[in-house]
């Protein structure tokens, strides 16, 4: 069946969150918008009716927020600020943080779930390291990968569940997670910073990257 737009929109304003990050639940029933006080949960079937409010306890702004693409755990999403990701539950209208990963010694840049398994999840940070984390043992990374150089962009692959790609300034890293002492493969993609990166939904082979020298490949 052929893909129908529409042209039909709802506009809504939310003056008060200052939003930096915006991410939709895999049910397309709520997105959340994270401000510096508050997360606001927007129910998108009723969207301009008042949003709940998870209140946050950080004088961080969150870097990037994302919830978990699996249906059964469609209910929890990530948020980062500064060196620290939270874990917040969303259920019957109240949301809490249930949980945080502490790891990194620089600003967090990215996350990203593990379209696999829905524990897993990976971060990048200025500090080189990039860490894939079990939510369910959350004292340290279950793996660490080294990059010398700080990541900007991470992604896990969505064919096969151990391999993923981070953005180094220009450069492009392919790692396996099964062997976490180097990567797998790196890419000269770009003369000036990726700023995105993800993989196609169907060929394990093939990722895309935008960058700031005014080109996407």
């Amino acid at each position: 069946m052929a893909a129908r737009w529409s042209s039909e929109n709802v506009v809504v304003e939310f003056r008060d969150a200052q939003a930096t990050a915006m991410s939709v639940d895999c049910l397309g029933s709520h997105a959340v918008l994270s401000g510096r006080r508050f997360l606001y949960m927007v129910n998108l079937e009723a969207p301009s009716e008042p949003p709940r409010k998870i209140s946050r306890q950080s004088k961080w702004d969150v870097g990037t927020v994302q919830w978990n693409p699996h249906k059964l755990e469609s209910h929890v999403f990530a948020a980062s600020s500064n060196q620290r990701v939270d874990l917040y539950s969303w259920r019957d209208g109240c949301g809490d943080v249930h949980t945080s990963l502490q790891g990194h010694t620089r600003v967090i840049s990215d996350l990203d779930w593990s379209w696999f398994e829905p524990e897993f999840l990976v971060t990048s940070s200025v500090d080189t390291y990039i860490y894939i984390w079990d939510t369910r043992d959350t004292r340290k990374p279950t793996v660490a990968l080294s990059a010398v150089a700080g990541a900007s962009q991470v992604k896990w692959n969505r064919k096969n569940q151990n391999l993923l790609a981070s953005s180094h300034d220009g450069d492009v890293r392919i790692w396996d997670k099964r062997k976490p002492n180097t990567a797998a493969e790196y890419v000269a993609a770009h003369l000036s910073k990726i700023h995105g990166l993800d993989w196609h939904p169907d060929n394990e082979f093939i990722l895309a990257t935008s960058s700031q020298d005014n080109s996407v490949r």
